[in-house]
């Protein structure tokens, strides 16, 4: 009998054993990878989060390429929001590519400084996460061109990309810094999906560098979407609305602008629906009404 109650015992730990691997198992994003890149002109790390069509290898086809800021939030839920509107045929097939920081998803520390170094396009003493920060703004003309000069021709050399065809997503700092390529080298992207946009940062230059771009003659040629929360502080609004006003009164035949404002969402929870939304438009969906003052409602 002790012989029986040992090996019924040893079953049972065996049984648990086997049930606590399986329940242990982690979940893993089905085809992403992580890269690693060093930036000279920055002197940064980076990890870029790459998410590729299934069997992309073997389709001998090419891919636009959707580039994404702040990835420790941006890029699952991306992929996520892709995938299934890909399967369903209302996006195209893509890449995914989104630029982290090693060590920012745990330390907010190296998040805060990170971007704000890489996302600002002008140095500010104060403003931002405070003045210890701002020490190392302005870091947005090396940041762009360390995605024209290194990160774009590293992903074009390293996957079946549709040269040329690339779009940019950015929140926040993110949207600051999109806003900022909009207006200073709108050529690097096709598509622009810009969310609650930072253009109070440095006493609104991104309204000086507007005005720089039309009397220089910077005639973007690409689709844009803007987007804001209904429930964010009145300036980032009001500041958005003003920016695409501009924008539209330039009148340029080849940028074609979209804006909404999302009602019942703020700074932190508008992002999913506006990246939603933003896809759907820039990859040629009907665009949202011009008539930004009065939201309207997310579908």
């Amino acid at each position: 009998m002790p012989k029986m109650h040992a090996a019924i015992a040893s079953a049972a730990l065996l049984f648990l054993m086997a049930a606590i691997s399986a329940v242990a198992k982690p979940y893993v994003v089905p085809h992403t990878e992580v890269v690693a890149l060093h930036s000279r002109l920055t002197g940064a790390d980076y990890e870029l989060f790459v998410a590729t069509p299934a069997g992309y290898r073997k389709s001998g086809k090419s891919y636009p390429v959707v580039y994404m800021l702040d990835a420790d939030y941006s890029f699952a839920l991306t992929r996520n929001v892709v995938q299934h509107f890909v399967e369903r045929e209302d996006l195209p097939e893509m890449i995914l590519v989104a630029i982290a920081y090693p060590g920012a998803a745990a330390d907010r520390e190296v998040y805060k400084m990170n971007r704000t170094r890489d996302y600002t396009p002008v140095y500010a003493p104060d403003g931002g996460y405070g003045a210890e920060y701002q020490k190392v703004s302005g870091g947005g003309a090396k940041f762009r061109a360390f995605i024209a000069t290194e990160l774009v021709p590293f992903i074009d050399k390293r996957f079946p990309t549709a040269l040329g065809d690339r779009t940019l997503i950015g929140h926040s700092y993110g949207g600051l810094f999109a806003t900022y390529v909009l207006l200073t080298e709108p050529k690097l992207f096709k598509r622009y999906i810009i969310v609650s946009p930072s253009l109070w940062y440095a006493k609104r230059i991104a309204f000086t560098m507007e005005e720089r771009a039309a009397r220089d003659g910077i005639t973007p040629n690409t689709r844009v979407f803007f987007a804001v929360g209904a429930l964010e502080q009145s300036m980032m609004a009001d500041d958005l609305q003003a920016m695409v006003k501009n924008l539209r009164r330039r009148n340029i035949p080849q940028l074609q602008i979209g804006a909404k404002v999302f009602e019942g969402e703020r700074h932190n929870s508008v992002f999913p629906g506006a990246v939603t939304r933003g896809l759907l438009t820039v990859f040629d969906r009907p665009a949202p009404s011009k008539s930004m003052p009065q939201p309207d409602r997310a579908n």
